[in-house]
């Protein structure tokens, strides 16, 4: 086999697999943001955890909701973003409900070994 055959096959190859890999990404199994839209208000724990599965951790958001009781909070963290599942105790018998849903996008921290300042804006 010739040399320029050889490379035209690696390239083309290297194109198709390229183009496999982001259909697979696109269209493959669904990624949690599409999961993360299908929680609503009133959800059950149940509900939320067969929806997006485990949490990463589990605590309280620091917000006081029904019967002075402290408001639970599971925290989701995929890459850079973080999003919060806040759980208030107004189901029947007090079962713990959805009633907020937040999403976070952490900022680039500036590494301690980067030379160049970080841009700002300038207002």
């Amino acid at each position: 086999m010739r040399p320029w055959k050889l490379q035209r096959r690696v390239i083309a190859g290297a194109i198709v697999f390229a183009l496999l890999a982001f259909l697979l990404g696109r269209f493959g199994a669904p990624s949690f943001s599409t999961r993360w839209r299908n929680v609503r208000d009133g959800m059950t724990q149940k509900e939320v955890r067969k929806a997006l599965g485990s949490p990463t951790s589990m605590g309280t958001s620091g917000t006081i909701g029904a019967g002075n009781q402290q408001v639970t909070r599971w925290e989701y963290k995929r890459g850079r973003c973080i999003y919060y599942v806040d759980f208030d105790y107004i189901g029947p018998k007090g079962a713990p409900l959805v009633f907020r849903t937040e999403r976070y996008l952490q900022e680039w921290e500036q590494q301690w070994w980067w030379p160049l300042p970080r841009s700002r804006v300038r207002y």
